[in-house]
């Protein structure tokens, strides 16, 4: 059973990390399976409703919850910080009383000025040591698990709350998270388009105003760090697709208190498809449409034999803003069983400030 929900996974993942600098002749796998059952689909007219919309959506292929830090120590020292769960809609034909037929996988990733730390993890939906939390239900707290990597909220709310994982027993990372921003619902109340016909679509909320403070251990070096957060949840069948290549993602905390995300599709025979987020510090948000915010990649970084575009050009006129976005340090790279890029970045330009970069399908 183990090695039959690994292949399962396998197959589900690849769909993600296909090569979108040069795509091969493929077609969907999704489609290819006609004893699939019939996914459920993302629809406007089904907005995001929260707190409920925190827990698991298993109708839907794919999903996320995604948190990012860029802290300092006290001697000013910069890391960046991923903690990561995945969601994959598994065989239902295996669906028994040690599984739900969901298929999980925890990212956890560490980046100090000079070394990085990663490890990842794989579980089988309703076993009890991999889940999220219904805030609906009679919990009444958010809470994200693997094993002992745990995300526990006070309430039904993302925060307060804590932060607690291991990295290869080498790391322990201990975080207290708060917010002093409200959640964005990405797009239209949470209905975000990738491509300018909307085939491809997620739901998608954002809490990037996370204040995080704690400790991490490194080794026998005890660490007091602080800094900005950033967390995502997103799910999606239509990404499960192999016409869609991969993206370009970045989170970015202005040094003027202003957020942007930015999101760049690569979608087979289509060129990129770039859309966005304008958040002030007061939480008023604009969306971004491939007319109003301009992405270009401006320089390459070669990782393990994948070729990625690392450093970048950030636009949007009506905001008079034109960035340059770099690494903090090269070789920010996981390379767990399905390669790709996630590292902290810089920002120079019209504004200042730091955050995080994600590169999938290179």
């Amino acid at each position: 059973m183990k090695n039959v929900s690994i292949i399962v996974l396998a197959l589900l993942l690849s769909v993600l990390l296909i090569s979108c600098t040069d795509p091969q002749p493929n077609t969907s796998l999704f489609a290819a399976d006609a004893e699939k059952p019939v996914v459920t689909l993302v629809s406007r007219d089904k907005p995001v409703i929260l707190p409920n919309d925190h827990k698991s959506h298993p109708a839907f292929d794919l999903e996320w919850w995604y948190l990012t830090f860029v802290l300092e120590d006290a001697q000013h020292r910069p890391y960046g910080l991923q903690f990561t769960l995945f969601r994959f809609s598994g065989d239902q034909q295996y669906v028994s009383n040690w599984s739900d037929g969901q298929l999980w996988m925890g990212h956890a990733s560490l980046h100090s000025p000079t070394e990085h730390f990663f490890e990842e993890r794989f579980g089988s939906g309703g076993v009890g040591n991999v889940f999220v939390t219904d805030p609906s239900t009679d919990t009444q707290t958010f809470s994200a698990q693997i094993d002992n990597w745990r995300w526990q909220s006070e309430s039904t709310s993302l925060t307060p709350s804590t932060l607690d994982f291991t990295i290869n027993d080498v790391v322990s990372v201990s975080l207290q998270l708060s917010a002093d921003g409200p959640v964005i619902k990405q797009g239209d109340n949470g209905y975000s388009i990738k491509t300018a016909d909307e085939t491809y679509r997620s739901y998608y909320y954002s809490q990037p105003f996370i204040r995080a403070s704690g400790k991490i251990k490194i080794g026998e070096n005890n660490l007091q760090v602080n800094g900005n957060g950033w967390f995502d949840h997103e799910w999606t069948s239509e990404l499960a697709n192999n016409n869609a290549l991969g993206w370009d993602w970045f989170s970015l905390h202005l040094d003027n208190g202003d957020k942007l995300m930015a999101f760049r599709m690569h979608v087979n025979g289509q060129p990129p498809y770039v859309t966005g987020t304008y958040i002030t510090a007061t939480g008023e948000q604009q969306t971004l449409t491939d007319e109003t915010i301009q992405l270009t990649p401006t320089g390459n970084e070669s990782i393990d034999e994948h070729d990625y575009p690392v450093n970048w050009r950030l636009q949007i006129p009506m905001k008079s803003l034109d960035i340059n976005l770099h690494p903090f340090k090269p070789g920010q790279h996981n390379n767990g069983r399905f390669p790709y890029y996630e590292g902290r970045v810089e920002v120079a330009g019209s504004h200042s400030g730091n955050g995080f970069m994600e590169l999938t399908g290179y």
